[in-house]
């Protein structure tokens, strides 16, 4: 059996669902192939779903320039003595004088976005049927019914095959003094009647308050950073499809050594990795419109001071669910860091003098507190089509 498809397909407007039905074959070329694999073959090109009698049987070859389906359709079944019959998009083929009605007949339908072997499972939950197989190579569901069967399991794929929502998550993690955050809040008298803007808010609360009232998210940020209170960690970008979980690693893995001693009293030295840094991982589910449900997990972990033999890992990890709409920030924080912090004043030559210069020197002891703070902002990805490129 040899088979040539060359196809000239338009990149036309289609509905959410609906297979492209326009265009043509440049080329259709079949050296004694099954019948039923040329009809099946040449609609599942043209985005149709094919249903034939057993009848329909035999080999065929066929040679043909510039076609489109009904006419590829009608050259077959002159040649072989077959009648056709279109609703919606199925075409029923079968012998002269059948009736598709009360003839059992056999559907192949090509599935284009959807996992065809979970859609077997789910039809053979909805729908009476005789026999039903999956060719997941070709993406093809075959199912041997009666066309009222038929055209329920028609309708259904077609409720069900659409194409899945592509959405692309910017991210920005940002490490921020949440002290300096208070005192800009402070500066610029935001309202603190919503939120309580004290030693107990967070940094995530009080830019939100900020935006409230009134300043820009951008605003805030370049005077973070240009006073050296904020520091922009990353800002990845990840694409992802509705209800798939995506992950951005953010991170290095550090070597550490351990020595361990045999019972000669050799000492082995190995080397093994920590990860350290920030995960996210992310599962969109659409809604209705532009709203999206999110479930974020984030986990940040950190090297800490050396013990005795083994460094300190910091662990982080916070679970969320966001609601949030196409093009909105989203600000997530609560990873709070505290570090003692000793600020020594001296007074220049009188501090120097031994013993006394001790009188001329003062010290103050603050707590520096950090915030690790993640802006989300998802997008609608219709940079990539693979089923349609244009």
């Amino acid at each position: 059996m040899s088979i040539l498809l060359s196809c000239n397909m338009p990149a036309l407007a289609q509905s959410e669902g609906e297979p492209l039905k326009e265009g043509v074959l440049n080329n259709v070329n079949f050296y004694k192939a099954d019948l039923v694999t040329v009809l099946q073959q040449v609609a599942s090109e043209f985005g149709y779903n094919l249903v034939a009698t057993p009848e329909v049987t035999g080999t065929i070859s066929l040679k043909l320039t510039q076609v489109n389906f009904e006419d590829i359709l009608n050259i077959i079944c002159r040649s072989r003595g077959l009648i056709y019959q279109k609703e919606g998009h199925n075409f029923f083929v079968g012998v002269h004088g059948q009736s598709f009605t009360d003839q059992e007949v056999i559907g192949y339908f090509h599935i284009h976005y959807a996992d065809p072997v979970q859609m077997v499972e789910l039809i053979k939950k909805v729908v009476d049927y005789k026999d039903i197989y999956c060719d997941d190579r070709t993406r093809t569901i075959i199912i041997n019914s009666s066309k009222d069967v038929i055209d329920r399991t028609s309708s259904l794929i077609d409720s069900l095959d659409r194409k899945m929502a592509q959405i692309t998550i910017e991210v920005k993690v940002i490490e921020v003094s949440t002290s300096a955050l208070r005192r800009l809040a402070n500066k610029w008298q935001v309202d603190q009647n919503s939120w309580n803007a004290t030693a107990t808010s967070s940094g995530a609360e009080l830019i939100i308050d900020m935006i409230v009232g009134g300043h820009s998210w951008n605003l805030i940020f370049n005077d973070l950073v240009g006073n050296g209170n904020a520091h922009l960690l990353t800002s990845p970008s990840i694409s992802t499809v509705d209800g798939k979980e995506a992950s951005i690693t953010i991170g290095d893995k550090i070597p550490i050594e351990t020595t361990t001693t045999t019972g000669g009293d050799l000492a082995v030295t190995s080397v093994s990795y920590i990860d350290v840094g920030v995960k996210l991982n992310f599962t969109p589910r659409v809604q209705k419109d532009d709203e999206l449900m999110i479930d974020l997990k984030t986990q940040i972990n950190s090297l800490g001071e050396k013990g005795i033999k083994y460094y300190n890992i910091t662990a982080r990890e916070v679970d969320s669910l966001i609601q949030a709409k196409i093009g909105q920030t989203v600000f997530l924080g609560g990873l709070i860091t505290q570090a003692d912090r000793e600020q020594l004043s001296k007074v220049p030559v009188l501090s120097s003098i031994p013993i006394l210069g001790r009188l001329f020197q003062s010290s103050e002891k603050s707590k520096d507190e950090t915030e690790i703070i993640v802006t989300i902002t998802p997008r609608w990805n219709d940079a990539v089509n693979i089923m349609n490129p244009k």
